[in-house]
């Protein structure tokens, strides 16, 4: 993959916990056999086995979603749904390269404790705005866990899901060009 893709994440959890969560510190994760099962089912130019997963090194994991949300080059949003006890987070321009997906997943996967077991939710990152229909990395949230999954291409992703999606990231997309219009 050339081009940025784009992280799209939307997973229930009470709004206290996520606060929690973002108050939370980055964790390190050991290697399992999700990660390794779903790292040996990428294609990449120079792929290196996969002996330590690289995790985000800041105060808080809310830093994180800060410097996407104000990075004026990432095209990020995010949105609480209070009835739906939902958190949709959204970054049009997030990483090229596996090398750099590692630290989010490793901190979506720490994310998934702080759910109640009943939740579910989302996270992908895909080629949205480029069309060479890629997925670089989808995790799946149920029962206080996010697991990886071994799909390549959008058409693996339940047509619900996917397009909504692409619903929202295109309204991400118009926020994103209108900063540029004035």
């Amino acid at each position: 993959m050339s081009e940025y893709a784009s992280l799209y994440i939307k997973i229930q959890i009470n709004e206290e916990k996520l606060q929690q969560f973002f108050q939370d510190k980055p964790a390190p994760q050991s290697t399992d056999e999700n990660w390794l099962q779903w790292w040996e089912s990428r294609e990449m130019y120079s792929k290196q086995p996969l002996l330590d997963i690289p995790h985000y090194h800041v105060q808080n994991n809310r830093a994180i979603f800060d410097e996407l949300l104000n990075g004026r080059d990432f095209g990020s949003v995010e949105h609480y749904n209070k009835n739906e006890e939902s958190w949709t987070f959204i970054s049009v321009f997030f990483s090229e390269n596996y090398i750099e997906i590692l630290p989010m997943f490793t901190l979506l996967k720490q994310l998934a404790i702080w759910q109640d077991a009943a939740h579910t939710g989302v996270a992908f990152i895909y080629d949205f705005c480029w069309g060479q229909h890629e997925v670089m990395a989808y995790l799946a949230f149920a029962n206080q866990q996010a697991l990886l999954t071994n799909y390549v291409t959008p058409e693996e992703i339940e047509p619900a899901i996917l397009e909504e999606a692409n619903v929202k990231l295109e309204a991400a997309v118009k926020k994103f060009n209108q900063q540029f219009e004035d």
